[in-house]
């Protein structure tokens, strides 16, 4: 059975690798499946281009957030008005989320894979290429006699070293692009080393990976940096786990793999303020780390603490602190717009930020995403349809992205706000003079422009 695997266009222009595509691909090569990716978020196809790109396919796969789903929607039933054959299977965060209500809106669907898909998708083809029920399947959600079922939940896979490699000869290695401030070196890849979030915020959907934390053994993961080091000349890698230092041990011994084999690879992570020490950190330095993202959400402790953030204020400023201290650049994630904000935990915010030893700073509009507790909040306020493709981390000029209004802030305003947090954050005279006299190389000067030209499409909005 011939596959291909569609990862559907959103409008960026940092385009970054699909993961979990890859990761499917694999395993499909692994068990003789023969499969293509079609990353069309770098390719720019048409939905007609895509089609006929898949006229030879038994199966078609495709994936979604909740911004790419009514692009996902809109390129599976034109695969299907041309190649009513064709077999489609969707999977990703939003579709695991609403699984039934996903396939009933949308008949062209034929299976949802829930959840983590690398053993699903193994008992799944072997189901539809014995002609087998789908009943005995677990993790999925599909159409049986105009019904629609599902199977009981998959336990997640605990060893992910027993997992290969992605399969990133499929991609368009070249045609993936850092957002600044990361990129100081290139060829650039993103990679996803652990799975799970025992952590509680608020606004965190956790649909694919859960709450168990589980990683790569540090062996495991410097083996894949080095195969993507020698065969594709990767000089910079951002590890998109969500809590990358919660198991300290593996982060040394992942540190000290990396300085054993002599790896010359730049890196970047993003993790929690409360799970970082100044050993740790080190370590980190000396083996190439050269970012660290840290969720910050608010300067605000009745906002973080109505977020079930789990942190202090003192805990952030300690962080970024001794991120300072050891030479690791560090960047603050804000949100603006939680269920209490008001021009006052605004205003905190800003100020805040501007008094943290940051090198950069992102503020978004709150995303009430589904599977989280702020959605089911955002619901029980009485709000109604949903256009999908505003559920995106807001950009300035997004003032209809669905957000918590209250007496005190509209969505206009929040947008207001948002810009003048980064008008504030990036036009201070210490701020422009640190960048300035801080570059060492080429490098740095490109990812300063490029972060500047980012700095004013957003205030243009």
């Amino acid at each position: 059975m011939k596959t291909i695997l569609i990862n559907p266009p959103q409008k960026t222009n940092y385009p970054q690798p699909p993961l979990g595509l890859a990761a499917i691909a694999s395993i499909l090569e692994k068990n003789n499946y023969p499969v293509e990716i079609i990353d069309a978020n770098v390719s720019l196809s048409t939905e007609e281009e895509i089609s006929e790109k898949v006229k030879n396919a038994d199966i078609v796969g495709i994936t979604a957030m909740t911004p790419q789903i009514n692009s996902a929607i809109h390129i599976v039933k034109k695969i299907k008005k041309n190649y009513p054959h064709i077999r489609i299977i969707a999977g990703g965060p939003h579709v695991t989320i609403l699984p039934e209500e996903t396939l009933a809106r949308v008949p062209e669907i034929d299976i949802i894979v829930r959840g983590e898909g690398e053993e699903t998708i193994v008992d799944l083809y072997n189901a539809i290429e014995n002609s087998k029920t789908l009943e005995n399947v677990d993790g999925i959600t599909y159409r049986e006699n105009n019904a629609i079922k599902s199977t009981p939940g998959r336990k997640p896979i605990m060893d992910l070293d027993v997992l290969p490699f992605l399969a990133y000869h499929l991609l368009p290695m070249d045609k993936y692009k850092p957002h600044p401030p990361h990129g100081i070196k290139l060829p650039f890849i993103a990679m996803l080393t652990s799975r799970g979030c025992p952590y509680n915020c608020i606004y965190c959907s956790k649909p694919i990976f859960g709450s168990k934390f589980r990683a790569q053994s540090p062996k495991r993961t410097v083996d894949e940096i080095e195969y993507l080091n020698k065969q594709f000349g990767i000089k910079e890698i951002m590890f998109y786990d969500d809590s990358f230092t919660l198991d300290k041990k593996r982060v040394t011994q992942l540190t000290a793999e990396i300085k054993r084999r002599r790896l010359d690879v730049l890196w970047a992570c993003e993790t929690r303020v409360n799970l970082v020490n100044e050993e740790i950190l080190k370590e980190m330095k000396d083996s190439g780390c050269y970012m660290m993202a840290f969720g910050l959400e608010s300067g605000s402790q009745e906002i973080l603490d109505d977020l079930r953030k789990g942190v202090t204020l003192e805990q952030v400023k300690d962080a970024i602190n001794l991120t300072h201290k050891v030479g690791i650049s560090s960047i603050g994630y804000f949100m603006m717009g939680a269920p209490k904000e008001t021009p006052q935990t605004i205003r905190s915010t800003i100020d805040f930020a501007k008094n943290l030893q940051l090198d950069f700073a992102q503020f978004s509009i709150t995303i009430p995403f589904p599977g989280t507790d702020l959605y089911k909040l955002y619901l029980g306020k009485g709000n109604g349809e949903m256009n999908w493709d505003d559920f995106i981390y807001a950009s300035l000029g997004s003032a209809n992205t669905p957000v918590f209004e209250t007496e005190q802030l509209t969505r206009e305003e929040l947008a207001k706000w948002n810009s003048k947090a980064y008008k504030e954050f990036y036009l201070r005279f210490s701020y422009v003079w640190k960048r300035m006299t801080g570059m060492r190389s080429y490098n740095d000067l490109k990812m300063n422009l490029k972060g500047f030209s980012m700095f004013t499409n957003l205030i243009r909005g």
